[in-house]
Parts: C-alpha cells; sequence; structure tokens
C-alpha cells in the first residue's frame, strides 16, 4: 500500500518502499495522486522502475482521463509532461503497454481546453453584456494572460506536446481553424507555430483525408482555408431573397468563421516571431519584476510594425462546438475536387507561368483547336470581353446559327460520335488551361459546348505541363485548382498594390486577368451543373420552333431559366443585349440562321 504521506510530501525512498517490489502494476489511482500533488521526484522514480522492469501496466483511467500525460496535460504539470515524453517516445501510451487504434481525446486537447477556462468565461461576459466579441480582444488580450507567472505553465504545456510526435496535431490544427475554434488556434500559433504555418502542412493530412495518390507537399493550411472561403462567397453570392434565412445565416457564419482563421494566419505569417518571443520575455520581466509598457500596447505595436492594423483584425468570433462544419457542395467541387488532383507550388501561378513552348505547339497543333479558332471569328463574338457577363457569352452560343456552324464542326471536321484520340480528357483539359492563361474565354467556352462530355473539371493537367520560374518545375493540378490558386495570386497582388499611383498599369492589368479568371470559373460551374439541359433544350422542338420565328429575346429568356433553376441568380445586367453589335445585326438579318 502506498503512503498518502510519502505522495504528499514527494518523499522517493518512501514511495519506492511502499510500493510491491513484485508488482509490475501500478494503481492508476496512486499515479493520479502522484501527478495532482505535482510530486515529480517521485515521477521519476517511478519512470525508472519502469525502465528496469520494460513494463508497467495501469488499468484503468487516471484521474478521469484515458492515460497520465492526458491528466498533467489536464493539470497543466509542465514538468512531469516532459519527463514522460522524454522517455516514452509515444505521448499517447506514456505508462502504458495497451495500445488502442485512435483515442478520440488526447492529450493536448485537454491541455488546450483547460487553458481556454479563461477565455470561454472572458467571451461569455462579453456576449452577456450585448457586444460582439471581435478578434482583436483576443490577440491583445491572450498574451497578457499567458505570461503572468501562474498561467504561464500552460503555454509551456501546449509548447511540449506541440513539439511531441503527435501524429494528429495537424488534423486538430485543421478541425481549430475550419470550426472557427479561435482561442485553441491562437494557442498553437503562440505555442508552435511552425507547424501551424508550415507551408507543407496538408502533406501530414493525406493518409487521414485519404489522399494516398494526391501530390499535397506544397500546400499550406492558408491556401486551403482560401478556397473554402472562395466556395462559401460564391455561394452567398448566388443566393437570391426568396432562399432559406437559415441557409443564408448559415453561410454568412462560415465565411465569419474562416476569415478569422485567416486573418489569424495572416498575423502570424507576418508578424509571429516577434509575437511568440514577447511571451517569455514579459514572464521574465515578471520574475524580476520589472516594469513595462502595458502588454496590449505592445501587441498592438507589434503589430502596427509589421503593417496589420488593429481595425482589420475587427472580426466577430463565433463560438463552435467540436462538431464537424458542413461545407456548401457536398457532392460538388468544395469536396470532389478540391482534394483530389495534384496541387501546383503556391505562388508559381496566375499567368505568371505559360507551358513550355513545346508543349503548347503539341496540342495547339491539332484540329479541334483550329476548329475552335475558326468558329470563334464570327462577327457575334468579336464585341464580347471579359468585362462583360459570362452568361451573355453563353446567350451568344446558344443562337442557332452558332450551333448550326458548331455542329457542322463536330460531323465534318472531327468525325463527331466517333473515337478520336484528340478528343482525350487530358488533352481538352491542357487545351482550356491554354485558354485560360491567354485570356481566350471565346475559345474556352467553345470548347466547353463542343465537348459537354468528355472534359472534367477534376480531371489532372497531366505531367507534361511544365511551370517556368527560372528552372523547370512539374506539378499536375486540375482546372479548379488552377482557377481557384491564380484568383487568390491575382487577388493578393491586386490589393498590395492599391493606392500605388505608380502602378496604376499594373492594377489595371491585374483587374482584367481577374475578370478573365471569374468569367472562366463561372462558365466551368455553368457547364459543370447545365450542359446537359443546355444541350437538350437546342435539340428540343421548342428551340427549332424559336429557330424559324427568329425570337431572340425567346432564346436567351429560356437559357435563363435553365441557370435559374440549376442554382444560378442572374441580374437584369446579365440578361440585357441590346447594347451588342451582334445583337443589332441580327435583328437587321444581316447574316441569316
Amino acid at each position: 500500500m502506498v503512503k498518502k504521506e510519502a505522495v504528499e510530501e514527494d518523499d522517493v525512498e518512501a514511495f519506492l518502499a511502499s510500493l510491491d517490489p513484485k508488482s509490475k502494476c501500478c494503481p492508476p489511482e496512486v499515479v493520479a495522486k502522484l501527478i495532482q500533488s505535482r510530486a515529480i521526484g517521485c515521477i521519476t522514480a517511478l519512470l525508472e522502475r519502469k525502465i528496469a522492469h520494460n513494463r508497467l501496466d495501469i488499468r484503468g483511467p487516471v484521474g478521469n482521463c484515458q492515460l497520465p500525460l492526458h491528466y498533467a496535460a489536464k493539470l497543466g504539470f509542465h514538468e512531469a509532461i516532459e519527463l514522460l515524453i522524454r522517455h516514452w517516445v509515444r505521448p499517447y501510451h506514456v505508462f502504458s503497454s495497451f495500445e488502442p487504434k485512435e483515442l478520440e481525446t488526447s492529450a493536448i486537447d485537454y491541455a488546450l481546453e483547460t487553458s481556454c477556462n479563461e477565455w470561454n468565461k472572458k467571451m461569455e461576459e462579453s456576449q452577456s453584456g450585448g457586444g460582439a466579441l471581435l478578434l482583436t480582444d483576443l490577440i491583445l488580450w491572450l498574451p497578457e494572460w499567458i505570461s503572468s507567472a501562474d498561467n504561464f505553465n500552460w503555454w509551456h504545456t501546449v509548447k511540449l506536446l506541440g513539439r511531441a510526435k503527435d501524429k494528429d496535431l495537424e488534423m486538430k490544427i485543421f478541425r481549430y481553424a475550419r470550426n472557427g475554434q479561435a482561442a485553441k488556434l491562437l494557442w498553437l500559433l503562440f505555442a508552435v507555430p511552425d507547424r501551424v504555418l508550415s507551408p507543407t502542412f496538408l502533406h501530414c493530412l493525406t493518409r487521414r483525408l485519404e489522399l494516398q495518390h494526391s501530390r499535397l507537399e506544397d500546400y499550406s493550411l492558408r491556401d486551403f482555408l482560401t478556397s473554402q472561403l472562395a466556395f462559401v462567397v460564391a455561394d452567398i453570392r448566388w443566393c437570391s431573397d426568396g432562399d432559406d434565412p437559415q441557409l443564408i445565416k448559415s453561410l454568412e457564419e462560415k465565411r465569419s468563421i474562416l476569415t478569422s482563421s485567416l486573418l489569424l494566419l495572416e498575423v502570424f505569417q507576418k508578424a509571429g516571431t516577434q509575437l511568440s518571443n514577447l511571451i517569455p520575455i514579459l514572464l521574465e520581466k515578471e520574475k524580476q519584476h520589472l516594469s513595462s509598457s502595458p502588454i496590449a500596447q505592445q501587441v498592438q505595436t507589434i503589430l502596427e510594425g509589421a503593417g496589420i492594423p488593429l481595425t482589420s483584425l475587427n472580426c466577430p468570433i463565433i463560438s463552435t462546438q467540436d462538431s464537424e462544419i458542413n461545407y456548401p457542395y457536398p457532392s460538388g467541387p468544395a469536396n470532389r475536387n478540391m482534394m483530389h488532383g495534384h496541387w501546383p507550388r503556391s505562388g508559381y501561378l496566375a499567368f505568371l507561368i505559360r507551358p513550355t513552348s513545346v508543349c503548347r505547339s503539341e496540342i495547339l497543333d491539332s484540329e479541334f483547336n483550329r476548329a475552335i479558332e475558326n468558329l470563334c471569328y464570327h462577327p457575334c463574338l468579336k464585341d464580347w470581353n471579359p468585362q462583360e457577363s459570362a452568361f451573355k457569352l453563353l446567350f451568344i452560343f446558344c443562337l442557332p446559327d452558332l450551333v448550326e456552324k458548331m455542329q457542322c464542326m463536330l460531323q465534318l471536321e472531327l468525325g463527331y460520335g466517333k473515337p478520336a484520340k484528340v478528343l482525350h480528357p487530358t488533352y481538352l483539359a491542357k487545351l482550356c488551361f491554354i485558354y485560360i492563361t491567354e485570356g481566350r474565354i471565346v475559345e474556352f467556352t467553345a470548347a466547353l459546348m463542343a465537348v459537354r462530355v468528355l472534359l472534367q473539371f477534376d480531371h489532372p493537367l497531366g505531367p507534361q505541363i511544365s511551370y517556368h520560374t527560372g528552372d523547370y518545375m512539374e506539378y499536375t493540378p486540375n482546372l479548379y485548382d488552377f482557377l481557384l490558386h491564380a484568383s487568390r495570386r491575382v487577388l493578393d497582388e491586386e490589393i498590395s498594390l492599391t493606392g500605388k499611383s505608380e502602378d496604376n498599369v499594373t492594377v489595371q492589368i491585374l483587374k482584367e486577368k481577374k475578370s478573365v479568371l471569374s468569367s472562366a470559373f463561372l462558365l466551368a460551374r455553368i457547364f459543370e451543373n447545365s450542359s446537359e439541359r443546355i444541350h437538350r433544350y437546342l435539340h428540343s422542338p421548342r428551340y427549332k420552333v424559336i429557330q424559324e420565328c427568329r425570337d431572340l429575346k425567346m432564346i436567351i429568356g429560356d437559357v435563363a431559366s435553365l441557370l435559374e433553376d440549376s442554382g444560378f441568380v442572374l441580374t437584369s445586367q446579365d440578361r440585357c443585349v441590346n447594347h451588342l453589335e451582334w445583337y443589332a445585326l441580327m435583328l437587321l438579318s444581316i447574316f441569316p440562321f
């Protein structure tokens, strides 16, 4: 029987004498008492005894936790955590011989849950007062709370556990960021910023997310959140006034959650080193009773020095549970395309890269490309530009004259209905990639109209695409990946140049590139969701009747209705074609159907 006094007084000799020398098991309540009493000497002796016997089972939970390491993390006993991790390489199973396949709660979960209690209380007080809690409050308040002598143990605990070989830490960070648990994410950013901001963050998640065939070595958490935010913003933009208010509210909450996480990552990307170094400096000053300026003021100075004004961080924090958040498009690109194919290196996209000349010439030197280019010389297409609505371009391609020419092109020049090598999905994906990078949205739309069935938006572009950045590197994204990354790059560059008079020309070029990418992304979504409906309409008896009566507005109205049935929202400007030259020529019958 272990003596209670030996544990409470950390008397190592009395503790070892009270242990049964023949037993290889230690009661869990004894281990819990050692950790609770912070008897570091007895814990060290117990670990040495474990090493000597090569086994020391603990049958049952320790202090309402699964394992001793969890209980130590729950109490913020970082000295014991350091010992346990040092003597046993598996932080999940310290002090235990059994190895469950997966523990629902790990040690760092206990540490973060307990360390965030004060933050949760502050959040509840702020919300009860009627004011919205902002991201600014969290960033300014947390360093002050951590740097106090009583709470520094929690920061040190999280730091130790974050540096341990916890194979699931990246998954937890991923969930904290995606579910809007800003306090836990900020704790990890202060403690282990290198793991949160790693440029190869998603490489650690490939097996857990069943992405064995993907290459995510060069994809960061910020890239993923940016892509998710793009889909949520697009969903909000396409919601109409008649949609379910709960759906709109849910989308707005998701946007706030993702925005908060992105802002936190942005803060530590620019000022993470200074903020992380601030905690031990403040603690040392407190130990020496040295006076210093208010901590919130020091944090504000660091942020402003890094070019981050506090006003940009006034984003409301939404408290969410640990459950998963359901993002839009359950079977669409957000879940199917975002995690398939090969992700390109962030920063090598957005019109700054082109396929090599040999690759480009091989792709463009084909009957299909020449037929597409000949089709796009049609007079109806000459006055459309990317600043116009992409819906108007689709209306033009639904005109009877262009529909007939496209059918002739497929039947006479390509042997429509027969297997052809040029219509391979990889070739089509590469060709559309070239059209987008060169700003040829008209040709891109023509290709989508011609090969509505064969083109797969999540089909990899293939290893033959090379990106030239001074040296040659090969990546194989799909079209959706490219559009999302290129859009983010253009937006970042446009924001960085805003207000600089000497870069007006560059800003204008970036705006034009953004228009091209927006049109391409919208057209890709249209043809993925509505291509079958449009194809059936163009071959329906109603279309033949309209073709005979020459009612162009009826065609536009029918196609617009098909798009609205597919979930797209069209404004009055999207439907207005009176100012386009082709409409006037059609009314004057200059080129017949």
